[in-house]
């Protein structure tokens, strides 16, 4: 009986495996084309395109890179940090969370 069972569930999973069969070469969507100009015309057009601006430099993904300029010395801030370290090792631990 249960050997029936078994030749049953093969059978079914076989069946089922065929269902998701997909094609066994992948053919490219632009496998077809062929272009009439060269790499170089077309880089010339597209730098004529941006210099009359009629194509977008880049898109904007609202993260614009900004840096501030600093007043102090990579120095003066490295000499505040280790003060800063030194006196938070020094006192109580409740002292970094509240003031008196």
């Amino acid at each position: 009986m249960n050997v029936k069972n078994l030749f049953a569930a093969v059978a079914v999973f076989a069946a089922a495996g065929s269902a998701f069969a997909q094609q066994a070469e992948f053919v490219a969507p632009d496998a077809g084309f062929r272009s009439t100009l060269t790499r170089a015309e077309v880089r010339q057009d597209l730098a004529q395109a941006a210099s009359q601006g009629a194509i977008a430099q880049r898109q904007h993904d609202g993260q614009d890179t900004v840096y501030a300029a600093g007043s102090r010395s990579r120095q003066e801030v490295r000499a505040e940090s280790i003060q800063s370290a030194q006196s938070r090792r020094a006192g109580n631990v409740n002292d970094l969370y509240f003031s008196a």
